[in-house]
């Protein structure tokens, strides 16, 4: 695969499920805010240990909370698997030299199974497939949260 495609299908997937977890931020805020809240968003949501496993954890909490459970049971598998997809794409870039017998040149060895080279087209594909439903559950989900955008007045002091 050329380096500049997978560097470009890179950039599109994370910049991509970027705007997924903005969405599940906005439900987070909402629901225990009652509002999307700028500073909860930068001190809390946005920090660097405020993981992705966390931010799924609490939205499945509030659609078990919301009895809707059920009806977005798919869409949380294919928020996880989203996820991995992701997490293949801003982890692994390590091209390695393997031995002329496999066929391979060069190979991205799987993590779950090093013998393996992982085929970036194929989880690019699948990610693209999934990615619009995820979003227009979360879309529709921030609606039924009641998301408002808002932004806290300074004071004139």
């Amino acid at each position: 695969m050329e380096n500049e495609k997978l560097r470009k299908w890179r950039g599109e997937v994370i910049e991509r499920f970027a705007n997924v977890e903005y969405s599940i931020n906005s439900i987070i805020s909402q629901h225990y805010l009652k509002r999307v809240y700028l500073p909860f968003f930068l001190d809390i949501l946005y920090d660097e240990y405020f993981s992705f496993g966390l931010r799924r954890r609490i939205l499945e909490k509030i659609i078990v909370r919301l009895n809707v459970r059920e009806l977005y049971k798919k869409r949380i598998q294919q928020l996880n698997r989203l996820n991995t997809i992701r997490n293949y794409f801003a982890h692994c870039n390590l091209r390695l030299f393997e031995q002329p017998e496999s066929g391979l040149d060069f190979m991205t060895p799987d993590p779950r199974d090093v013998k393996i080279d992982i085929d970036f087209k194929k989880l690019y594909a699948e990610f693209f497939d999934k990615v619009e439903d995820v979003e227009k559950f979360l879309f529709e989900f921030t609606n039924k949260v009641g998301v408002v955008m808002t932004e806290e007045k300074k004071s004139k002091d």
